[in-house]
């Protein structure tokens, strides 16, 4: 995807001492939708991941015996007379997150821990209004990726569940909101892009769910060794702790804006948006917490603290954030 047009550059330096608040609407600054700019990008991205999707599925069989994938979980056979079954679907739904979510996630990452100092203003108007060319990326990735997502978990059983559903629903909201309204551009490199860094690990132990390794081998010691607990820290870093203090942050900078009238300047009729994305972003936050407590039970039954997990196959975890999803049928046992 492109970085979408410069129209919006305008709002970066926007200040919270202009006092020219009753100049008449029709002077006001008016920001133009996001979605324009990348309109056909969006459509190419969602045929792209629907190519991938399809293509992984319909060459599945070459791509089994080619990696020498084991057989998928006994209870995820669909047809229950099988004695070994490999789900096609599941693998290619992997493929086709992995492919988005590590996108948004490098992404984020790369703009938010070494850019960011340098891209909007320190202040609330800047941090809510600037413009960000990889915010308005993401804002259009999320939104294609969450959209797809939905569809392709409507023929999915394992991920037609309501909770993941409603999320999809919240974070393809969260984007489009972002896209077509151009605000949160600093948050958005944080909740669609930058919190999906715990999701790539996360895809190596959906795999070894849904087609459990062979104990021992160099896949289960990556998966168990390595992604486990890189999954583990990363979602509580980024998904637990981060999630709140920036929630915080952004919570103030709106109440500024609304107090000072620069939410009405900036976005004229438009501060419906501010108080969508609040509640969002807290049912979000609730959700992480909700999935991070299911890790923590997990992590008491590898460490022996207990012999029994209060899981059931309904509990798994949706890490796709706000600007995307990679979900877990079943957590693995061994983070």
């Amino acid at each position: 995807m492109g970085s979408g047009g410069k129209h919006t550059s305008a709002v970066i330096h926007a200040r919270s001492d202009d006092n020219n608040l009753n100049e008449p609407q029709s002077k006001k600054m008016e920001i133009p939708s996001g979605f324009p700019a990348y309109r056909w990008h969006m459509l190419s991205g969602f045929l792209f991941l629907s190519v991938i999707y399809f293509g992984t599925i319909t060459a599945f069989d070459t791509i089994r015996d080619f990696l020498q994938l084991p057989p998928s979980s006994p209870e995820l056979c669909e047809n229950q007379q099988e004695e070994l079954c490999w789900r096609a679907d599941l693998f290619a739904f992997e493929i086709v997150s992995g492919v988005a979510l590590a996108w948004c996630g490098i992404l984020g990452v790369w703009a938010w821990h070494i850019q960011r100092t340098h891209l909007v203003p320190a202040t609330p108007e800047g941090r809510l209004f600037g413009y960000l060319p990889e915010a308005h990326q993401l804002t259009a990735l999320g939104t294609t990726f969450q959209v797809f997502d939905l569809c392709i978990s409507l023929i999915i059983p394992e991920q037609r569940q309501p909770l993941f559903l409603c999320h999809h629903i919240m974070a393809a909201t969260v984007s489009w909101y972002g896209l077509n309204n151009q605000y949160f551009h600093y948050y958005g490199i944080f909740y669609l892009g930058c919190s999906e860094i715990s999701t790539i690990p996360l895809l190596a132990i959906d795999v070894a769910g849904f087609f459990p390794p062979v104990p021992g081998s160099r896949f289960d010691q990556f998966v168990n060794g390595f992604c486990g607990p890189a999954f583990a820290v990363t979602f509580t870093i980024y998904r637990v702790i981060l999630w709140w203090i920036v929630g915080y942050q952004m919570f103030q900078d709106i109440f500024v804006v609304l107090r000072n009238g620069m939410a009405h300047k900036l976005r004229p009729g438009r501060n419906h948006v501010l108080y969508v994305m609040m509640i969002l972003n807290l049912l979000l936050g609730l959700l992480q917490l909700y999935w991070f407590q299911i890790i923590l039970a997990e992590a008491a039954k590898v460490l022996g603290f207990t012999g029994t997990t209060t899981m059931d196959e309904s509990d798994s975890v949706d890490v796709g954030g706000v600007g995307g999803n990679a979900e877990s049928s079943k957590t693995n046992e061994e983070l």
